[in-house]
């Protein structure tokens, strides 16, 4: 038994309690665009990170409180290297952006503003190391999937860039749930895994040709065979989360618009953490935190930017995401 966790189970619970509330979003919604709506932003858990912000920037302040909640986990978690779960898909994507960027022989500074600091590495020394040709010494397979990605922009085949840090995304995380000793990180990457597999399939099903890679990715409770037609996806689906998606399928299968079912895979990812988070004894807590400061800083986003566009209350609030925000 982990009792290392207790500490800090505890004290992100409490935090929690501290993000977004119900009457926050009801007075973001309603506040008129503009400065209104800027002393709304200063009325939520925001406000610090909105007075450090430069000309206090509404985006930057809601980039800042992920940052800080992975700073913060990472301070307090026993084994801060589980974690790396949630961050190592900010690395694959800065891969992906100074790739993508010797296109045009961009250096770092150029491409700075597109790459994100919520990854497990440093985005210059990241950089450094893609440059170098030494990123072998970060993770195994890294190196030959970005040599091979710079073959795709050599080529000047953008579109097969993405499949392949895909890809690196997807092996990696098999690879930190392989190594780790916490039953929910597995479960964790499992899922998201499954989920994953879920979409490519609708996607698949819906496509004369195929357009993307992977199709499917190993390492998820959900075989090749669930995926056959769409009748077995949604068997697969009501199987793995009975009823969850069911509203949202039927939205996909009349739209072709995956917005719904992007929604209800977070939603049932933070879900899924808060059963876990009954267990004191492991990453589950600390993970259920960060997805909720995510949800958090998309809500705020959402707000922020429908009401400052000019959209009603009505529509705002319909792309307002509820799994856990605070009453």
């Amino acid at each position: 038994m982990n009792t290392a966790y207790i500490y800090s189970a505890t004290r992100v619970t409490v935090l929690g309690n501290e993000l977004l509330s119900q009457t926050d979003i009801d007075r973001l919604l309603v506040a008129a665009p503009g400065e209104a709506l800027h002393a709304a932003f200063k009325e939520t858990y925001l406000a610090p990170y909105l007075l450090q912000a430069v000309e206090e920037n509404e985006a930057a302040a809601i980039e800042e409180t992920l940052i800080g909640a992975k700073q913060l986990l990472e301070r307090i978690s026993p084994d801060g290297n589980s974690l790396a779960v949630l961050w190592i898909q900010h690395d694959v994507h800065n891969l992906r952006v100074f790739a993508k960027a010797t296109k045009k022989e961009l250096p770092f500074d150029a491409v700075q503003a597109l790459v994100s600091r919520r990854g497990c590495y440093d985005p210059q020394t990241l950089h450094g190391h893609a440059t170098a040709s030494t990123l072998a010494r970060l993770q195994p397979g890294w190196q030959q999937a970005y040599d091979q990605a710079i073959a795709h922009v050599v080529a000047g085949e953008l579109d097969l860039v993405d499949g392949v840090f895909d890809a690196l995304l997807f092996a990696t995380l098999r690879a930190f749930a392989a190594t780790s000793t916490d039953p929910f990180i597995k479960q964790y990457v499992a899922t998201v895994i499954n989920l994953y597999n879920v979409k490519a399939a609708l996607r698949l099903a819906n496509l004369a040709t195929v357009t993307f890679s992977p199709t499917f990715v190993s390492g998820g409770t959900l075989g090749p065979a669930s995926f056959d037609s769409k009748e077995s996806i949604q068997e697969a689906l009501e199987t793995f989360a009975p009823g969850f998606f069911t509203a949202a399928l039927a939205v996909y299968t009349h739209t072709g618009h995956t917005s719904d079912f992007d929604a209800r895979i977070d939603d049932y990812l933070i879900t899924m953490a808060k059963r876990a988070s009954a267990d004191l004894f492991s990453s589950a807590s600390l993970v259920l935190y960060y997805l909720r400061v995510k949800q958090a800083a998309a809500n705020v986003r959402t707000i922020v930017v429908g009401r400052n566009s000019g959209m009603d209350e009505a529509s705002i609030r319909a792309n307002v995401r509820t799994a856990y925000v605070n009453n």
